[in-house]
């Protein structure tokens, strides 16, 4: 192999190889947001204290006005987490794939 697929290789496997602590040190601070908010404003992330609030008319209305406005907003900004996802998938395939081709390539006489 020459040094350049050596060099990639060698980054590649880097990455792999730092890449379970990043996911979980973003996990866990998404997982300590969502119960901070769950515990300090269950309002933002928690659906059956909103309906509990609105049954029992707990609920102002400038508030349920602000839910109306943030909730089609939210479903777009899945939507778009959702796309992001599939973009970072499928380059990262590409990526491997020419990987692959590149490791075919030096390899076969």
């Amino acid at each position: 192999m020459t040094p350049e697929i050596q060099q990639m290789l060698a980054r590649r496997q880097r990455f792999i190889k730092r890449w379970p602590s990043i996911a979980l040190i973003v996990a866990s601070v998404t997982l300590g947001f969502y119960f901070w908010a769950f515990i300090k404003q269950p309002i933002l992330v928690n659906p059956v204290h909103v309906v509990h609030l609105i049954q029992n008319n707990a609920l102002d209305n400038a508030t349920q006005s602000l839910l109306a406005i943030v909730a089609p907003m939210l479903f777009l900004t899945i939507g778009a987490l959702l796309l992001l996802l599939l973009l970072f998938v499928t380059v990262g395939l590409i990526n491997e794939g020419r990987l692959i081709r590149l490791l075919e390539q030096k390899l076969v006489p």
